[in-house]
């Protein structure tokens, strides 16, 4: 058993440490003790032996001071110490960093055997597709790991894609009472961007809108005392760039598709036409309109022959029921002209 036994020296001289085995005769060693000291000190010395003899743990196991001499001669010999081990050599370069010569490249750089063809084009309806990553080889394109489900892949940030002529073609706002909601579906929404190839800028923070209230306490008209109510309204943007528009519009329906309850949207999408539209459309306008007022007055003069023709026929004969032709009255051709318009 190891103790540390403290020497009290007289004068200015700094207690010693020394790693000894203390019994019940070498109590006389320590000099002007107080006797509490000594009494608690030899209690916890025999009760440190008892415990050492319940665990089965003999004096023989302890380091004795023959032992230490020993070991301090080895270690000023320079000879080697039985119970040290030498640290592993380091590797010196990359075939005893990784097992193999340095001319292999480290990652492989054909595909496996059993990797997917990249097809020309993927069909959304068969989209995610549920294949694991390996089968896609090391250098996947953007096409095949975008179709591929990743799990926990929307956690992180997505890809943003650079802008290409940098002309805008939407901007989305939202707005929520709820910060948490709004950062969720935010992130969510660059997700369904980078996903549709759609340049998109990171989220920005908007100013919040904060609405204060003051009213009275208590429905009483003199209560003096009053109380405030607070409304703070969040706001997040996106823009993006360089899109079509009708991806653009299915980027709109997909958000609006999988809105997130407590979340406003705002949309402003820009539709650009090729120079002169204005022109050819108005062109097109014009002849529309004088087609359709030519074919109107044609129109118009036929109605106009064939009614005279019929006022001519009936103002020179009348038919009875008994097929007897007179003359009609030119007043009743004109009633019967008037009802035939």
């Amino acid at each position: 058993m190891r103790l540390l036994q403290t020497l009290a020296m007289e004068g200015e001289k700094k207690p010693s440490l020394a790693a000894n085995t203390v019994s019940q005769d070498e109590t006389e060693d320590f000099i002007d003790l107080d006797p509490d000291l000594e009494a608690e000190f030899l209690a916890q010395a025999k009760q440190l032996e008892e415990d050492a003899a319940a665990l089965g743990l003999e004096d023989h196991n302890s380091i004795t001071d023959e032992e230490l001499k020993e070991l301090g001669e080895l270690a000023l010999s320079g000879a080697q110490m039985p119970s040290l081990q030498e640290p592993e050599k380091l590797a010196e370069n990359e075939e005893q960093l990784f097992e193999r010569p340095s001319s292999q490249p480290l990652w492989p750089t054909s595909p496996p055997s059993n990797a997917l063809p990249t097809p020309p084009k993927l069909d959304p309806r068969t989209l995610p597709r549920d294949i694991p990553l390996e089968r896609l080889g090391p250098n996947p394109s953007e096409e095949d790991f975008a179709s591929t489900l990743v799990h926990g892949r929307s956690i992180h940030l997505p890809f943003f894609h650079p802008k290409t002529h940098g002309y805008p073609a939407a901007v989305i706002q939202f707005r929520s009472y709820h910060p948490r909601l709004l950062d969720l579906f935010s992130h969510f929404a660059t997700h369904a961007a980078s996903s549709l190839g759609i340049p998109c800028s990171r989220v920005a923070y908007l100013p919040t809108q904060r609405t204060l209230w003051t009213v009275p306490r208590s429905p009483f008209i003199y209560k003096k005392s009053q109380e405030n109510f607070e409304r703070k309204v969040h706001k997040r943007m996106i823009k993006a760039w360089d899109a079509d528009e009708e991806v653009v519009e299915r980027w709109f329906k997909y958000l609006r598709k999988h809105e997130l309850g407590g979340v406003g949207m705002r949309m402003v999408k820009w539709e650009r036409m090729e120079l002169g539209v204005g022109r050819k459309r108005l062109a097109h306008l014009k002849g529309v309109a004088l087609g359709a007022a030519d074919a109107q007055s044609v129109l118009h003069a036929e109605q106009i022959r064939d009614l005279g023709a019929q006022i001519v026929k009936e103002e020179m004969t009348g038919v009875t029921n008994d097929g007897v032709a007179r003359p009609v009255a030119g007043k009743e051709v004109v009633v019967q002209a008037k009802k035939s318009t």
